[in-house]
């Protein structure tokens, strides 16, 4: 368990406050009033970290990141991948076109076209991430968001009783939409054709 006093960590490894020593131990063993006469706190947990962009948490309480560079190419080369095993589910269509001298019909080429699309447009976005904390952000940050809705005005919908009223404090109509910091929102990989 880690501890804070007056908002800097303090360790139970012994301290002094003023003319008073401390022995090492004595934080865990003490009361939650003497504790507290110190102005020591439980320090909270630190948030997990994500082991696809960092090492862990220092000592400092700063997380280690991994290599920009590295992780931009494996990111990068993933979007390239998922590209490939989506484009593969209709390669038999142009395939069979090039063979028999056939066609392929427009709502495929503009499917696959809108793939190529969208995996360039998702690498262009991680290669412009400055740090990995950035790119974590527009990977590992949730892909929708919830938000008022809007009406034809872009003015937000409110949300009233069965009779027409206003809630008191006034409530809004919400909608889960995506988020447009998320590579998934921003840049959705796009749907098969029927």
């Amino acid at each position: 368990m880690a501890w804070l006093r007056n908002g800097l960590p303090q360790s139970d490894t012994g301290f002094t406050v003023g003319d008073v020593n401390y022995p090492a131990r004595w934080i865990k063993n003490a009361s939650q009033s003497e504790r507290n006469n110190l102005n020591i706190t439980v320090a909270p947990e630190p948030t997990p970290h994500d082991g696809r962009f960092s090492w862990g948490w220092g000592d400092d309480g700063t997380e280690n990141w991994k290599d920009l560079t590295e992780l931009k190419k494996q990111w990068s080369d993933d979007q390239e991948n998922t590209a490939n095993m989506i484009l593969s589910s209709s390669d038999w269509r142009v395939i069979k076109a090039q063979e028999t001298s056939g066609t392929v019909a427009s709502k495929w080429l503009t499917y696959r076209a809108a793939v190529r699309t969208a995996c360039n447009n998702r690498q262009t976005e991680i290669n412009a991430a400055s740090t990995a904390a950035a790119l974590k952000a527009i990977l590992a940050g949730p892909s929708v968001v919830t938000q008022n809705k809007k009406d034809s005005d872009g003015k937000d919908i409110e949300h009233t009783d069965s009779f027409g009223r206003s809630f008191d404090p006034k409530q809004y109509e919400q909608e889960v939409v995506g988020n447009p910091a998320h590579l998934e929102g921003k840049h959705p990989w796009p749907e098969e054709p029927s």
